[in-house]
């Protein structure tokens, strides 16, 4: 059982790597992505955690078994669909980099580095039936982020 998590936890860092690598981020966290149905999302988060609370407007926070993540917090819209995801890093887990998510020479970094308020921004185009994107990490240190957020850009 643990070579086979090992094997599952290698697979995604690769998977990670290549996304990183290949310029565009990642278009889902944890396998949630935009767009998809409330039903589905639950169904994915069920795999890894449990319901923690729902907020107000349609968001809710789950508590995840990730080695890289602690919490998920997703929101629907109106018609029961994701319009965003954050995962928030696990302060004593696998850290993440920026560079991690994606290439940041085609990012945006809107944060004031001078008091450590990093802030980096990807677009994601429309793909198939998913809409445009944002991609966006957030955090204190230089190098590794404390969340990463996919939002719908309309």
């Amino acid at each position: 059982m643990k070579k086979l998590i090992a094997g599952c936890l290698l697979s995604l860092l690769c998977a990670l790597s290549v996304a990183a690598a290949g310029n565009e981020p990642q278009r889902d966290i944890v396998g949630i992505k935009l767009s998809m149905s409330k039903e589905d999302a639950h169904r994915q988060l069920q795999k890894i955690g449990r319901l923690e609370r729902e907020e107000r407007k349609r968001q809710e926070v789950w508590e995840v078994s990730d080695p890289r993540f602690s919490h998920i917090i997703i929101g629907f819209d109106k018609e029961a669909q994701v319009r965003f995801v954050t995962a928030v890093a696990r302060a004593d887990g696998q850290r993440m980099s920026y560079k991690d998510i994606g290439n940041l020479k085609k990012a945006r970094q809107i944060g004031n580095v001078a008091i450590n308020n990093y802030h980096y921004i990807w677009v994601l185009a429309a793909h198939g039936k998913e809409p445009k994107g944002l991609v966006v990490a957030r955090g204190r240190d230089p190098q590794f982020f404390t969340t990463y957020s996919i939002k719908r850009a309309d």
